[in-house]
């Protein structure tokens, strides 16, 4: 049987396609994160290019460095789509995922489970919309950084009930697996507006509560929802790590995409 390997689609673009300089980009963003005392069992984290959204996206992966290093951990990866139009979710089944720092098993097995197990909902192995999509491909660089162990679970959404990626999550979750969900907040405005819009997914995350998600112009908002309302079931608390806009980091401040860092942990 051929191994399946899917490739970056958009090394060189988003972060350097060479080893050495992906390794010293991602080394100086972690090592200028605070690290706290909290273990996340998920991360809410940006997905722009790295020199837009790396150094807050690094102060979420820091927190990955408290959990125990002798495990092994699946990592639920859960984002938007932003080139291909469907209904429902599509499991990235790959065998492996590439990056500049080698390959990241796909944990099949898990993934082949849970469809056969939930036959009934709108769930696809059509890897289309895989195949040029970022907001999944930019976390697992950061992930080869921190955890030593792993495999991952790659969903990407479409046009879904919110409470699908929620039963994704409850399905998959356990103590040996890390969500993360991937977005950014408001696009394309000026940055005294931008912080305004945001401070509404802030709001939610701080208080486990997605109304406040109404105000809020996330492009990842279902997994966003998702993660919230589930946190809020399961009695997890949150924590905003780290919060800019690409006029923070980049400089232009008169059109800025917000990014937001957030963990939600238990007590």
């Amino acid at each position: 049987m051929n191994t399946t390997v899917r490739k970056p689609a958009v090394s060189n673009l988003f972060y350097p396609s060479d080893k050495e300089g992906l390794i010293y980009m991602l080394k100086n963003y972690l090592d200028k994160s605070p690290l706290y005392n909290i273990k996340p069992e998920a991360l809410v984290s940006p997905h722009a290019g790295y020199i837009y959204s790396g150094e807050v996206a690094a102060v979420g992966y820091k927190q990955l460095l408290n959990l125990d290093k002798s495990k092994h951990y699946d990592v639920l990866l859960i984002g938007p789509s932003h080139y291909v139009p469907f209904n429902g979710v599509s499991f990235g089944y790959y065998d492996y995922w590439e990056t500049p720092l080698g390959n990241v098993k796909v944990n099949t097995n898990r993934i082949e489970d849970f469809v056969n197990k939930n036959k009934n909902l709108p769930i696809t192995f059509n890897l289309i919309p895989h195949i040029k999509e970022h907001s999944l491909e930019v976390q697992v660089p950061f992930l080869q950084m921190v955890l030593e162990d792993f495999s991952i679970i790659p969903v990407v959404y479409g046009d879904v009930d919110y409470r699908l990626i929620e039963h994704i999550i409850d399905y998959f979750k356990n103590n040996n697996t890390i969500v993360v969900i991937s977005t950014d907040l408001s696009h394309y405005y000026p940055d005294e507006i931008a912080k305004s819009i945001d401070s509404y997914c802030n709001l939610a995350v701080k208080n486990l509560d997605i109304n406040y998600l109404d105000k809020c112009e996330a492009c990842g908002m279902l997994g966003l929802k998702a993660i919230i309302d589930y946190a809020k079931k399961v009695g997890w608390k949150s924590v905003i790590l780290d919060y800019k806009t690409s006029g923070d980091t980049a400089g232009d401040k008169s059109a800025v995409v917000g990014y937001g860092s957030y963990a939600f942990y238990k007590d």
